[in-house]
Protein backbone atom coordinates (compact mmCIF):
# COMPACT_ATOMS: atom_id res chain seq x y z
CA UNK A 1 0.00 0.00 0.00
CA UNK A 2 3.04 2.33 0.71
CA UNK A 3 4.32 2.03 -2.86
CA UNK A 4 0.88 2.60 -4.06
CA UNK A 5 0.58 5.69 -1.79
CA UNK A 6 3.89 6.81 -3.07
CA UNK A 7 3.18 6.49 -6.80
CA UNK A 8 -0.40 8.45 -6.31
CA UNK A 9 1.28 11.18 -4.51
CA UNK A 10 3.57 11.52 -7.47
CA UNK A 11 0.60 12.19 -9.80
CA UNK A 12 -1.16 14.53 -7.50
CA UNK A 13 2.11 16.44 -7.36
CA UNK A 14 1.98 16.76 -11.40
CA UNK A 15 -1.83 17.86 -11.13
CA UNK A 16 -2.50 14.93 -13.12
CA UNK A 17 -3.39 11.88 -10.57
CA UNK A 18 -3.86 8.52 -12.18
CA UNK A 19 -7.28 6.54 -11.81
CA UNK A 20 -5.28 3.65 -12.71
CA UNK A 21 -3.55 3.66 -9.25
CA UNK A 22 -6.98 4.27 -7.54
CA UNK A 23 -8.74 1.31 -9.79
CA UNK A 24 -5.71 -0.99 -8.30
CA UNK A 25 -6.95 -0.23 -4.89
CA UNK A 26 -10.32 -1.32 -5.22
CA UNK A 27 -11.96 2.38 -5.95
CA UNK A 28 -14.95 1.56 -8.24
CA UNK A 29 -14.82 4.93 -9.70
CA UNK A 30 -11.26 5.79 -10.69
CA UNK A 31 -12.12 8.71 -12.26
CA UNK A 32 -14.48 10.39 -10.40
CA UNK A 33 -12.24 9.50 -7.41
CA UNK A 34 -9.05 11.02 -9.14
CA UNK A 35 -10.63 14.36 -9.58
CA UNK A 36 -11.90 14.47 -5.78
CA UNK A 37 -8.02 13.78 -4.60
CA UNK A 38 -6.79 16.39 -6.48
CA UNK A 39 -9.60 18.79 -5.16
CA UNK A 40 -8.76 17.75 -1.71
CA UNK A 41 -4.86 17.94 -2.28
CA UNK A 42 -5.43 21.38 -3.89
CA UNK A 43 -7.64 22.78 -0.46
CA UNK A 44 -4.89 24.86 1.24
CA UNK A 45 -5.55 23.49 4.30
CA UNK A 46 -4.83 19.88 3.28
CA UNK A 47 -2.09 20.43 1.08
CA UNK A 48 0.55 20.79 3.80
CA UNK A 49 -0.26 17.08 4.83
CA UNK A 50 -1.42 15.14 1.35
CA UNK A 51 1.57 12.64 2.10
CA UNK A 52 -0.59 11.98 5.78
CA UNK A 53 -3.79 11.30 4.19
CA UNK A 54 -3.55 10.40 0.98
CA UNK A 55 -2.16 6.95 2.35
CA UNK A 56 -5.07 6.62 4.83
CA UNK A 57 -7.73 7.80 2.22
CA UNK A 58 -6.40 5.09 -0.35
CA UNK A 59 -6.46 2.14 2.28
CA UNK A 60 -10.45 3.12 3.12
CA UNK A 61 -13.33 1.15 2.12
CA UNK A 62 -14.35 4.53 -0.60
CA UNK A 63 -11.45 6.82 -0.64
CA UNK A 64 -13.07 9.00 -3.66
CA UNK A 65 -16.11 9.37 -1.41
CA UNK A 66 -13.71 9.95 1.91
CA UNK A 67 -11.77 12.70 -0.47
CA UNK A 68 -14.66 14.35 -1.19
CA UNK A 69 -15.90 14.55 2.41
CA UNK A 70 -12.20 15.88 3.59
CA UNK A 71 -12.64 18.99 1.50
CA UNK A 72 -15.83 19.70 2.30
CA UNK A 73 -14.92 18.89 6.14
CA UNK A 74 -11.78 21.75 5.66
CA UNK A 75 -14.37 24.12 3.58
CA UNK A 76 -16.96 23.63 6.41
CA UNK A 77 -14.25 24.21 9.43
CA UNK A 78 -12.92 26.99 8.15
CA UNK A 79 -16.06 29.21 7.30
CA UNK A 80 -17.60 27.80 10.56
CA UNK A 81 -14.95 28.47 13.06
CA UNK A 82 -12.53 30.82 11.24
CA UNK A 83 -9.48 28.67 11.56
CA UNK A 84 -8.11 25.47 9.31
CA UNK A 85 -8.05 21.84 10.29
CA UNK A 86 -5.40 21.49 11.99
CA UNK A 87 -3.04 19.55 9.46
CA UNK A 88 -2.02 16.53 12.17
CA UNK A 89 -6.25 15.27 11.97
CA UNK A 90 -5.88 14.80 8.95
CA UNK A 91 -4.88 11.08 8.74
CA UNK A 92 -7.38 10.03 11.43
CA UNK A 93 -10.11 12.27 9.61
CA UNK A 94 -9.37 10.46 6.03
CA UNK A 95 -9.80 7.14 7.97
CA UNK A 96 -12.84 7.63 9.44
CA UNK A 97 -14.49 9.84 6.84
CA UNK A 98 -13.38 6.62 4.27
CA UNK A 99 -14.94 4.68 6.37
CA UNK A 100 -18.20 5.60 7.78
CA UNK A 101 -20.71 7.02 6.21
CA UNK A 102 -22.80 7.86 9.16
CA UNK A 103 -19.67 9.94 10.83
CA UNK A 104 -18.92 11.28 7.64
CA UNK A 105 -22.27 13.15 8.18
CA UNK A 106 -21.67 13.90 11.63
CA UNK A 107 -18.13 15.70 11.05
CA UNK A 108 -19.90 17.73 8.26
CA UNK A 109 -22.94 18.92 10.98
CA UNK A 110 -20.23 19.43 14.03
CA UNK A 111 -17.29 20.48 12.12
CA UNK A 112 -15.73 21.27 15.55
CA UNK A 113 -15.87 17.49 16.67
CA UNK A 114 -12.64 16.85 14.68
CA UNK A 115 -10.79 18.44 16.95
CA UNK A 116 -11.73 15.17 19.36
CA UNK A 117 -9.70 13.02 17.07
CA UNK A 118 -6.43 14.53 18.55
CA UNK A 119 -3.73 12.37 19.18
CA UNK A 120 -2.04 9.66 17.61
CA UNK A 121 -4.72 7.06 19.12
CA UNK A 122 -7.99 9.50 20.26
CA UNK A 123 -8.74 9.50 23.88
CA UNK A 124 -11.80 7.34 24.82
CA UNK A 125 -15.16 8.81 25.10
CA UNK A 126 -15.22 10.94 28.48
CA UNK A 127 -16.51 9.14 31.30
CA UNK A 128 -18.77 11.75 32.23
CA UNK A 129 -22.96 11.35 32.23
CA UNK A 130 -24.78 13.25 30.49
CA UNK A 131 -27.42 16.07 31.38
CA UNK A 132 -30.74 13.77 31.34
CA UNK A 133 -32.46 15.37 28.19
CA UNK A 134 -32.71 13.62 25.32
CA UNK A 135 -30.96 15.95 23.04
CA UNK A 136 -27.95 15.45 25.12
CA UNK A 137 -28.26 12.20 25.12
CA UNK A 138 -28.04 11.64 21.32
CA UNK A 139 -25.22 14.10 21.43
CA UNK A 140 -23.16 12.19 24.18
CA UNK A 141 -23.82 8.88 21.94
CA UNK A 142 -22.04 10.28 18.74
CA UNK A 143 -19.38 11.96 19.93
CA UNK A 144 -18.21 8.80 21.70
CA UNK A 145 -19.14 6.92 18.86
CA UNK A 146 -16.72 8.79 16.74
CA UNK A 147 -13.95 8.36 19.45
CA UNK A 148 -14.43 4.99 19.72
CA UNK A 149 -14.62 4.26 15.63
CA UNK A 150 -11.38 5.99 15.25
CA UNK A 151 -9.74 4.27 18.10
CA UNK A 152 -10.99 1.33 16.27
CA UNK A 153 -10.13 2.05 12.86
CA UNK A 154 -6.71 2.77 14.14
CA UNK A 155 -6.18 -0.99 15.28
CA UNK A 156 -6.70 -0.29 19.13
CA UNK A 157 -7.53 -4.02 20.04
CA UNK A 158 -10.78 -5.40 20.36
CA UNK A 159 -11.70 -5.65 23.52
CA UNK A 160 -11.18 -2.30 24.48
CA UNK A 161 -14.00 -1.18 22.07
CA UNK A 162 -16.57 -3.37 23.79
CA UNK A 163 -15.92 -1.85 26.86
CA UNK A 164 -15.47 1.60 25.73
CA UNK A 165 -19.04 1.09 23.54
CA UNK A 166 -20.87 -0.91 26.88
CA UNK A 167 -20.08 2.06 28.99
CA UNK A 168 -20.96 4.45 26.59
CA UNK A 169 -24.25 3.17 26.40
CA UNK A 170 -24.26 2.54 30.66
CA UNK A 171 -23.84 6.29 30.87
CA UNK A 172 -26.42 7.51 28.44
CA UNK A 173 -29.22 4.85 29.79
CA UNK A 174 -28.58 6.34 33.42
CA UNK A 175 -29.48 9.41 32.26
CA UNK A 176 -32.37 8.33 29.84
CA UNK A 177 -33.70 6.86 32.88
CA UNK A 178 -33.68 10.49 34.78
CA UNK A 179 -35.34 11.71 32.48
CA UNK A 180 -37.48 9.61 32.08
CA UNK A 181 -38.75 9.39 35.94
CA UNK A 182 -38.47 13.62 35.44
CA UNK A 183 -40.83 13.46 32.56
CA UNK A 184 -43.67 11.17 34.39
CA UNK A 185 -42.47 12.57 38.13
CA UNK A 186 -42.21 8.14 38.65
CA UNK A 187 -39.34 7.46 41.13
CA UNK A 188 -37.47 4.72 38.77
CA UNK A 189 -36.88 1.40 39.14
CA UNK A 190 -33.78 -0.72 38.66
CA UNK A 191 -32.66 -0.89 35.01
CA UNK A 192 -30.42 -4.40 34.27
CA UNK A 193 -29.02 -5.31 30.91
CA UNK A 194 -28.80 -8.42 29.32
CA UNK A 195 -27.28 -9.98 26.54
CA UNK A 196 -23.91 -8.04 24.73
CA UNK A 197 -24.74 -5.21 27.05
CA UNK A 198 -24.67 -6.94 30.03
CA UNK A 199 -21.35 -8.88 29.07
CA UNK A 200 -19.79 -5.19 28.36
CA UNK A 201 -19.62 -6.31 24.35
CA UNK A 202 -21.94 -3.66 23.24
CA UNK A 203 -21.84 -3.69 19.13
CA UNK A 204 -21.63 -0.55 17.18
CA UNK A 205 -24.92 -0.63 16.21
CA UNK A 206 -26.86 -3.03 18.35
CA UNK A 207 -30.67 -3.36 20.67
CA UNK A 208 -30.19 -2.87 24.29
CA UNK A 209 -31.48 -5.60 25.69
CA UNK A 210 -33.45 -4.40 29.31
CA UNK A 211 -35.33 -5.52 32.13
CA UNK A 212 -36.65 -3.10 34.70
CA UNK A 213 -37.33 -4.13 38.40
CA UNK A 214 -38.40 -2.37 41.63
CA UNK A 215 -38.99 -3.35 45.01
CA UNK A 216 -43.13 -3.84 45.86
CA UNK A 217 -43.68 -1.44 48.93
CA UNK A 218 -44.76 -3.90 51.76
CA UNK A 219 -48.50 -3.77 52.19
CA UNK A 220 -49.53 -1.89 49.23
CA UNK A 221 -50.96 -3.30 46.18
CA UNK A 222 -48.56 -3.93 43.25
CA UNK A 223 -50.49 -2.96 40.54
CA UNK A 224 -50.14 0.66 40.89
CA UNK A 225 -46.56 0.96 41.17
CA UNK A 226 -46.43 -1.86 38.47
CA UNK A 227 -48.77 0.69 36.07
CA UNK A 228 -46.37 3.43 37.30
CA UNK A 229 -43.38 2.51 36.42
CA UNK A 230 -44.56 0.78 33.06
CA UNK A 231 -45.68 4.08 32.09
CA UNK A 232 -42.16 5.35 32.59
CA UNK A 233 -40.03 2.59 30.94
CA UNK A 234 -42.58 3.72 27.98
CA UNK A 235 -41.82 7.11 28.18
CA UNK A 236 -37.63 6.08 28.46
CA UNK A 237 -38.15 3.72 25.45
CA UNK A 238 -39.59 6.47 23.63
CA UNK A 239 -37.14 9.08 24.19
CA UNK A 240 -34.38 6.52 23.13
CA UNK A 241 -36.13 5.66 20.38
CA UNK A 242 -36.99 8.44 18.74
CA UNK A 243 -35.45 9.71 15.97
CA UNK A 244 -34.55 13.25 15.62
CA UNK A 245 -32.32 15.62 13.21
CA UNK A 246 -28.90 14.09 15.30
CA UNK A 247 -29.75 10.73 14.92
CA UNK A 248 -31.23 8.25 17.70
CA UNK A 249 -30.53 7.09 21.27
CA UNK A 250 -30.65 3.36 21.59
CA UNK A 251 -32.82 1.01 20.44
CA UNK A 252 -34.27 -0.57 23.04
CA UNK A 253 -35.38 -4.38 22.92
CA UNK A 254 -37.47 -5.53 25.91
CA UNK A 255 -38.72 -8.61 25.00
CA UNK A 256 -36.64 -10.91 27.15
CA UNK A 257 -38.57 -9.76 30.84
CA UNK A 258 -40.04 -12.48 32.42
CA UNK A 259 -43.02 -13.84 30.47
CA UNK A 260 -41.36 -12.01 26.67
CA UNK A 261 -43.73 -9.61 25.01
CA UNK A 262 -46.68 -11.01 26.59
CA UNK A 263 -45.54 -9.54 29.84
CA UNK A 264 -45.79 -6.43 31.83
CA UNK A 265 -43.47 -3.50 30.97
CA UNK A 266 -41.22 -3.86 34.78
CA UNK A 267 -41.83 -6.53 37.41
CA UNK A 268 -41.53 -6.10 41.21
CA UNK A 269 -38.25 -8.50 42.45
CA UNK A 270 -40.72 -10.83 44.16
CA UNK A 271 -42.72 -11.27 40.60
CA UNK A 272 -39.81 -12.32 38.95
CA UNK A 273 -38.62 -14.16 40.99
CA UNK A 274 -41.43 -16.28 40.89
CA UNK A 275 -41.95 -16.21 37.51
CA UNK A 276 -38.36 -17.26 37.04
CA UNK A 277 -39.02 -20.34 39.94
CA UNK A 278 -42.21 -21.73 38.57
CA UNK A 279 -41.68 -21.23 34.71
CA UNK A 280 -38.28 -20.39 33.91
CA UNK A 281 -36.89 -22.56 31.01
CA UNK A 282 -33.29 -23.33 30.02
CA UNK A 283 -33.02 -21.13 27.54
CA UNK A 284 -33.46 -18.15 30.29
CA UNK A 285 -30.51 -19.85 32.25
CA UNK A 286 -28.64 -19.13 29.47
CA UNK A 287 -29.90 -15.59 28.56
CA UNK A 288 -29.56 -14.28 32.69
CA UNK A 289 -25.80 -15.66 32.44
CA UNK A 290 -25.26 -12.19 31.18
CA UNK A 291 -27.81 -9.94 33.75
CA UNK A 292 -25.72 -6.92 35.14
CA UNK A 293 -27.67 -4.03 37.05
CA UNK A 294 -27.01 -0.91 35.30
CA UNK A 295 -28.56 2.29 36.89
CA UNK A 296 -31.55 3.37 39.10
CA UNK A 297 -31.75 2.18 42.59
CA UNK A 298 -29.19 -0.74 43.44
CA UNK A 299 -31.84 -2.41 46.16
CA UNK A 300 -33.76 -4.18 43.64
CA UNK A 301 -30.57 -5.12 41.53
CA UNK A 302 -28.79 -6.32 43.88
CA UNK A 303 -31.43 -8.45 46.03
CA UNK A 304 -32.75 -10.01 42.44
CA UNK A 305 -29.07 -10.90 41.18
CA UNK A 306 -28.12 -13.00 44.49
CA UNK A 307 -31.59 -14.82 44.35
CA UNK A 308 -31.56 -15.93 40.58
CA UNK A 309 -27.92 -17.20 40.93
CA UNK A 310 -29.35 -20.86 42.34
CA UNK A 311 -31.54 -20.79 39.18
CA UNK A 312 -28.97 -20.15 36.37
CA UNK A 313 -25.75 -21.95 38.15
CA UNK A 314 -27.04 -25.19 39.71
CA UNK A 315 -24.74 -27.15 42.14
CA UNK A 316 -25.31 -30.30 40.87
CA UNK A 317 -23.98 -30.93 36.99
CA UNK A 318 -26.92 -31.40 34.54
CA UNK A 319 -25.43 -33.69 31.63
CA UNK A 320 -27.93 -32.45 29.54
CA UNK A 321 -26.96 -29.21 29.32
CA UNK A 322 -24.79 -29.14 25.76
CA UNK A 323 -27.82 -30.97 24.24
CA UNK A 324 -30.27 -28.73 25.14
CA UNK A 325 -28.29 -25.61 24.47
CA UNK A 326 -27.09 -27.23 20.37
CA UNK A 327 -30.80 -27.96 20.23
CA UNK A 328 -31.59 -23.99 20.68
CA UNK A 329 -29.18 -23.23 18.30
CA UNK A 330 -30.34 -25.94 15.72
CA UNK A 331 -34.16 -24.33 15.91
CA UNK A 332 -32.83 -20.83 15.82
CA UNK A 333 -30.63 -21.92 12.63
CA UNK A 334 -34.05 -23.26 11.13
CA UNK A 335 -36.13 -20.83 11.91
CA UNK A 336 -34.08 -18.31 10.37
CA UNK A 337 -33.33 -20.58 7.18
CA UNK A 338 -37.46 -21.35 7.15
CA UNK A 339 -37.41 -17.23 7.39
CA UNK A 340 -35.58 -17.17 3.82
CA UNK A 341 -32.47 -15.23 5.46
CA UNK A 342 -29.01 -16.67 3.83
CA UNK A 343 -27.15 -18.11 6.96
CA UNK A 344 -24.17 -18.99 4.83
CA UNK A 345 -23.77 -15.22 5.29
CA UNK A 346 -24.31 -14.08 8.89
CA UNK A 347 -21.86 -13.39 10.74
CA UNK A 348 -24.20 -13.86 14.07
CA UNK A 349 -26.27 -17.03 13.92
CA UNK A 350 -24.82 -18.70 11.05
CA UNK A 351 -22.60 -21.87 11.28
CA UNK A 352 -19.31 -21.36 12.50
CA UNK A 353 -20.51 -17.87 13.69
CA UNK A 354 -20.84 -15.62 17.21
CA UNK A 355 -23.64 -17.43 18.37
CA UNK A 356 -21.71 -20.98 17.94
CA UNK A 357 -18.92 -18.97 20.54
CA UNK A 358 -21.52 -17.60 22.93
CA UNK A 359 -23.81 -20.98 22.87
CA UNK A 360 -20.86 -23.10 23.58
CA UNK A 361 -19.26 -20.60 26.70
CA UNK A 362 -22.88 -20.08 27.75
CA UNK A 363 -23.27 -24.54 27.58
CA UNK A 364 -19.69 -24.67 29.74
CA UNK A 365 -20.99 -22.37 32.26
CA UNK A 366 -24.36 -23.92 32.61
CA UNK A 367 -23.14 -27.15 32.85
CA UNK A 368 -19.76 -26.15 35.34
CA UNK A 369 -20.72 -23.07 37.34
CA UNK A 370 -22.18 -24.30 40.01
CA UNK A 371 -19.18 -25.45 41.42
CA UNK A 372 -16.94 -23.09 39.58
CA UNK A 373 -17.85 -19.12 39.89
CA UNK A 374 -14.36 -18.16 38.40
CA UNK A 375 -15.84 -18.77 35.37
CA UNK A 376 -19.39 -17.05 35.73
CA UNK A 377 -20.16 -13.90 33.89
CA UNK A 378 -20.92 -12.52 30.72
CA UNK A 379 -18.05 -11.80 28.99
CA UNK A 380 -17.42 -13.90 25.96
CA UNK A 381 -13.55 -13.33 26.33
CA UNK A 382 -13.32 -13.14 29.64
CA UNK A 383 -14.88 -16.54 30.44
CA UNK A 384 -12.97 -18.32 27.56
CA UNK A 385 -9.87 -17.41 29.32
CA UNK A 386 -11.29 -18.59 32.57
CA UNK A 387 -12.45 -21.64 31.58
CA UNK A 388 -8.65 -22.74 29.75
CA UNK A 389 -7.59 -21.63 32.73
CA UNK A 390 -9.62 -23.54 35.07
CA UNK A 391 -8.56 -26.38 32.12
CA UNK A 392 -12.65 -26.85 31.45
CA UNK A 393 -11.85 -26.05 27.78
CA UNK A 394 -8.07 -27.12 26.47
CA UNK A 395 -5.93 -23.66 26.97
CA UNK A 396 -5.28 -24.06 23.11
CA UNK A 397 -9.40 -24.29 22.17
CA UNK A 398 -9.98 -21.40 24.40
CA UNK A 399 -6.68 -19.42 22.30
CA UNK A 400 -8.82 -20.63 19.16
CA UNK A 401 -12.20 -19.76 20.03
CA UNK A 402 -10.99 -16.24 21.43
CA UNK A 403 -8.69 -15.17 18.20
CA UNK A 404 -11.57 -16.35 16.35
CA UNK A 405 -14.46 -14.65 18.05
CA UNK A 406 -12.28 -11.45 18.26
CA UNK A 407 -12.22 -11.53 14.22
CA UNK A 408 -15.80 -12.27 14.06
CA UNK A 409 -16.62 -8.96 16.33
CA UNK A 410 -14.39 -7.04 14.55
CA UNK A 411 -15.86 -7.86 11.49
CA UNK A 412 -19.34 -7.28 12.89
CA UNK A 413 -18.39 -3.77 14.46
CA UNK A 414 -16.99 -3.27 10.45
CA UNK A 415 -20.30 -3.87 8.88
CA UNK A 416 -22.05 -1.91 11.32
CA UNK A 417 -19.98 1.24 11.41
CA UNK A 418 -20.74 1.91 7.74
CA UNK A 419 -24.64 3.50 8.12
CA UNK A 420 -25.17 2.60 11.94
CA UNK A 421 -27.07 -0.29 11.18
CA UNK A 422 -27.57 -3.60 12.77
CA UNK A 423 -26.29 -6.30 10.20
CA UNK A 424 -24.25 -9.03 10.60
CA UNK A 425 -24.26 -10.17 7.01
CA UNK A 426 -21.32 -10.77 5.33
CA UNK A 427 -21.48 -9.33 1.69
CA UNK A 428 -21.99 -11.55 -1.13
CA UNK A 429 -20.94 -8.83 -3.96
CA UNK A 430 -17.12 -8.15 -4.65
CA UNK A 431 -17.44 -4.56 -3.59
CA UNK A 432 -19.07 -5.06 -0.39
CA UNK A 433 -16.10 -7.75 0.41
CA UNK A 434 -13.57 -5.53 -0.31
CA UNK A 435 -15.16 -2.67 1.60
CA UNK A 436 -15.55 -5.05 4.76
CA UNK A 437 -11.65 -6.05 4.18
CA UNK A 438 -10.29 -2.11 4.07
CA UNK A 439 -13.04 -1.47 7.21
CA UNK A 440 -10.64 -4.54 9.03
CA UNK A 441 -7.75 -3.15 8.35
CA UNK A 442 -6.70 -5.26 5.19
CA UNK A 443 -3.76 -2.78 3.84
CA UNK A 444 -2.66 -5.00 0.27
CA UNK A 445 -2.31 -2.36 -2.36
CA UNK A 446 -4.65 -4.68 -5.02
CA UNK A 447 -7.63 -4.59 -3.85
CA UNK A 448 -8.35 -7.96 -5.01
CA UNK A 449 -5.80 -9.67 -3.00
CA UNK A 450 -7.21 -7.54 0.29
CA UNK A 451 -10.52 -9.18 -0.52
CA UNK A 452 -8.77 -12.38 -1.53
CA UNK A 453 -7.56 -12.33 2.05
CA UNK A 454 -10.50 -11.60 3.45
CA UNK A 455 -12.39 -14.69 1.89
CA UNK A 456 -9.48 -16.73 3.52
CA UNK A 457 -10.06 -15.80 6.69
CA UNK A 458 -13.79 -15.53 6.98
CA UNK A 459 -13.92 -19.76 6.04
CA UNK A 460 -10.91 -20.41 8.25
CA UNK A 461 -12.84 -18.47 11.35
CA UNK A 462 -15.96 -20.36 10.49
CA UNK A 463 -14.50 -23.80 10.38
CA UNK A 464 -12.36 -23.15 13.54
CA UNK A 465 -15.67 -22.14 15.09
CA UNK A 466 -18.20 -24.75 14.04
CA UNK A 467 -15.67 -27.70 14.41
CA UNK A 468 -15.11 -26.71 18.92
CA UNK A 469 -18.38 -26.17 18.77
CA UNK A 470 -19.85 -29.89 17.19
CA UNK A 471 -16.98 -31.22 19.06
CA UNK A 472 -18.57 -30.36 22.28
CA UNK A 473 -21.88 -31.53 21.44
CA UNK A 474 -20.42 -34.86 20.04
CA UNK A 475 -18.13 -35.53 23.73
CA UNK A 476 -21.65 -34.64 25.86
CA UNK A 477 -23.34 -37.71 23.71
CA UNK A 478 -20.80 -40.06 24.01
Amino acid sequence: MEALARELLETLERGHPDPGLLARAGEPEPARAAEAFLRAAQQPALAPARAEWVPALLATARPGFGAVQLETLAQRHLELHGRPLDPALTSTLATVLGSSNFLARLLLRQPALADDLAGELPPPPEPVTPAPEWSAIRASKYRGLLRIAARDLLGRPLAGALRELSDLADRCLAAALEAAARETAIEPPSLLALGKLGGRELNFSSDVDLIFLYDALPGAPDLARNQEVSRLVQAFKRGLESPAEDGFGYRVDLDLRPEGPRGTLANSVDAALTYYESFGMEWERQMLIRLRAVAGPPGAAASFERAILPFVYRRLIDPGVARAVREMKARIEAERTRAGRDLEADLKEGPGGIRDVEFLVQALQLFHGGREPAIRGGNVLEVLEALGRRRLLPEAAAADLSEAYTWLRRAEHALQMAEERQTQRFPRDAAGQLALARRLGYREAEGARARDRLLDDWTAVRAEVRAHFEALVLREEE
